[in-house]
């Protein structure tokens, strides 16, 4: 059986783009016209290809990566990692492999195989999201709050503001798990879980920290402000939760919140810093609960 070189083009199964030396786009295989919505005929002869990446200087640096022989050799590129704008300038996650193409020792363009990375990046962020994730209340895991802290923490420090932490823990939970069951205690952690996602900013970020405890991280957000989210956070969990201490539920069971405040202009460490968050919680459980209660100096 023969096979000529554009047949094999036309039937390989990742797409294949070739361009002349003028970066003109001279091969646009099916799978390319798969992968990025264009038509062969749009594209061959009359697009550049510096129009599907997603800047100049991502096409100058692929262009580099080939051509310098310190970088990944002279003349190819293996297995890069990029992205690639399709017809309605959406981008595509690929891995490109790509190599100059000479004659009689003149550049005369390059053909690259660009593979659909679609599927594994989406794994991939799906995998992330289930580390960081507590799977019952949907909000992060304790392992991403160290992180997120820490990451907050340097940002303060290095442009200034405030960075506050709300530190939530329930009064009267172990009563719900040991008379009603967990799956009833679930269900009032779920709620929280709800309420955290509810009504934030974009900016600030909700922890489930572990077991019936809570924290909330506040970028740009003086004490006074968080201590009034803090609040409001409280009030909202009286107003839904049927044990809450506002609820007209006959029952003797009675779940509310203790609620601590603590902030910081970057410059504390970041045990020390949840540490002091952890405090102003204690400071409101020991006052009777379903309060808010701020880190005072003379608590450390």
């Amino acid at each position: 059986m023969n096979i000529n070189q554009a047949e094999l083009i036309s039937i390989c199964p990742d797409p294949v783009i070739s361009i002349n030396r003028h970066g003109i786009i001279s091969v646009f295989n099916p799978a390319a016209e798969s992968l990025l919505g264009y038509d062969a005929t749009q594209v061959i002869g009359k697009m550049s290809i510096r129009e599907i990446y997603p800047s100049e200087g991502e096409a100058r640096k692929i262009m580099q990566l080939m051509m310098d022989s310190e970088l990944q050799g002279a003349g190819r590129v293996e297995g890069y990692e990029t992205y690639v704008l399709n017809c309605k300038r959406e981008r595509v996650p690929i891995r490109l492999s790509a190599a100059v193409l000479m004659k009689e020792g003149q550049y005369r363009g390059s053909v690259g195989f660009f593979h659909d990375m679609t599927r594994q990046k989406a794994l991939e962020t799906s995998l992330l999201k289930q580390s960081i994730t507590d799977e019952l209340t949907g909000l992060f895991n304790q392992r991403h709050f160290y992180v997120q802290v820490a990451r907050e923490m340097v940002r303060t420090s290095r442009y200034g503001g405030e960075l506050s932490l709300v530190c939530i823990d329930l009064d009267g939970f172990k009563q719900v798990n040991d008379n009603l069951g967990h799956l009833e205690g679930d269900q009032i952690l779920r709620q929280i879980g709800s309420i955290l996602t509810d009504g934030m900013r974009g900016s600030d970020q909700s922890f489930r920290y572990g077991g019936d405890e809570f924290m909330v991280l506040l970028p740009n957000t003086s004490l006074d402000e968080a201590m009034l989210l803090g609040n409001r956070i409280r009030e909202v969990f009286n107003a839904e939760c049927t044990y809450s201490p506002n609820s007209q539920s006959s029952s003797e069971i009675v779940v509310s919140m203790s609620v601590g405040v603590a902030t910081s202009l970057g410059i504390d460490r970041v045990d020390y810093f949840v540490q002091k968050a952890d405090m102003a919680m204690y400071n409101a459980k020991q006052s009777g609960g379903d309060c808010v209660k701020s880190f005072l100096v003379n608590q450390g």
